[in-house]
């Protein structure tokens, strides 16, 4: 017995090795790596500041143009509007661009946290696996096997205390295993929110330099139309409100020979809610459906204001009303300019009623395009008959509306719009 105990037994040795293995690579995990590769965090803090001070620039923009009217009667008044609208954009690109930098660096500090975590877990493997062999090399020789080996039990019992002890730190790592496999992949969804998020910003900042560009556009083209005089512009005007009225006329009367075909007991009770707003708070209404000021003075040639009309500066988002799908989309100033909707949207819904969101800037759907409540659909703006930016937003019995075209004798082109007898139209805060 005295030469057996002469050295440590081969297993003792293996099972303090690798609990001393363990303990020590364990508490070199534990501890931290120094001081962070980048200054990522100061830099994320410094473009949270810069945010806030371009929201605060951009916000009062927002609402310089929400005390914009509907219409502007002065040359000055409507270039004025243009210019702060081109300026409100300009923020938004700013602020747009800040937040895009934010998000590069979040993105690039959760992709180093990933790969720490993912060297961590790798480390957590080799030692598991260690572990594990060491267990394996205990469970090959026989208790007799294993007790022949010491000079006296309480060696023996040590020897087993060491093993109990590899079996905790084994149990104890794969629990850390499991919560760093868990964190991992938190991370990884957190990164690709965050990749989701950067991919929106930049399709909102490719929409605000449409925007920009629309609203120099507008500006450029009224500038020579008048060659900056007032008399030349309230010349336009009065062509401007001429064409309405002709172009009014000439849709009333095709209306005036449809027939307000459909199911009365298929359309949803009226009640608030039924659909949604179709602008972000705050609303403010310009015009009312029906018999407003406006249509009694013979805005709409005898027949009443076919929908409402929202405040809404130019570049503002619209959102449609209900989940739907796209019938048409179109552009009456291709047929007849400053006259009509301009850029028009018209969306059915399941409830079979349909909206139509017109005198925007910018369209983003297309026909047949499947869209849900409080869906970006295109932004606000000053197409057609609007000299100042808003929206019009009507709703009709969907079985009642169609989308035809208007060979027009004012303009002398055809136009593609959605034409509906009066009874057709509803009205729209019966159901918002």
């Amino acid at each position: 017995m005295g030469a057996i105990g002469s050295a440590r037994p081969p297993l003792v040795l293996l099972l303090l090795a690798g609990a001393l293995f363990f303990l020590a690579t364990r508490a070199l995990a534990e501890e931290p790596n120094g001081p962070a590769p980048s200054d990522i965090p100061k830099q994320i803090e410094e473009k949270n500041q810069e945010i806030k001070r371009l929201e605060a620039e951009a916000e009062k923009y927002r609402a310089t143009l929400g005390d914009i009217g509907r219409a502007a009667s002065t040359l000055q008044a409507q270039v004025g509007g243009l210019d702060r609208a081109i300026k409100g954009l300009e923020a938004n690109i700013r602020l747009t661009n800040a937040k895009i930098s934010r998000t590069n660096l979040e993105i690039k500090e959760l992709t180093a946290g990933i790969r720490e975590k993912e060297t961590s877990i790798e480390a957590q493997r080799e030692r598991l696996g260690y572990l594990i062999g060491a267990l394996a090399a205990g469970e090959r020789q026989s208790p007799l096997e294993i007790l022949m080996k010491y000079e006296t039990l309480s060696s023996f019992f040590a020897s087993i205390d060491a093993l109990l002890g590899v079996q905790r730190d084994l149990q104890s790592l794969l629990s850390n295993l499991r919560a760093a496999r868990q964190d991992l992949r938190e991370q990884k969804g957190s990164a690709e929110s965050k990749r989701l998020e950067l991919a929106a910003l930049l399709d909102e900042l490719a929409d605000q330099k449409a925007l920009q560009v629309e609203e120099r556009r507008e500006r450029g083209q009224l500038l020579q139309e008048t060659r900056n005089q007032e008399r030349r512009y309230q010349e336009l005007l009065a062509d401007v409100e001429r064409k309405r009225e002709a172009l009014q006329q000439e849709i009333n009367t095709l209306e005036s020979g449809l027939t307000a075909t459909f199911d009365q007991s298929l359309l949803p009770a009226p009640g608030k809610g039924v659909l949604g707003w179709p602008l972000p708070n705050p609303i403010f209404i310009t015009q009312y459906f029906g018999r407003t000021a406006f249509a009694r003075s013979g805005g709409y040639n005898g027949k009443g204001h076919n929908g409402i009309d929202l405040r809404a500066g130019a570049g503002t988002p619209v959102f449609t009303s209900e989940r739907g799908t796209v019938r048409a989309v179109g552009d009456t100033d291709l047929g007849c300019r400053r006259a009509s909707y301009g850029r028009w949207i018209l969306v059915d819904h399941p409830s079979h009623l349909s909206t139509l969101y017109a005198h925007l800037s910018l369209v983003k759907v297309r026909p047949g395009d499947g869209v849900n409540r409080g869906e970006l659909i295109g932004y606000s703006g000053r197409t057609g008959y609007a000299t100042g930016p808003h929206l019009h937003f009507s709703v009709f019995a969907k079985e009642a509306v169609a989308v035809g075209q208007l060979k027009s004798r004012v303009c002398g082109r055809v136009m593609t719009l959605p034409v509906s007898p009066f009874g057709g139209y509803l009205n729209p805060l019966d159901y918002l």
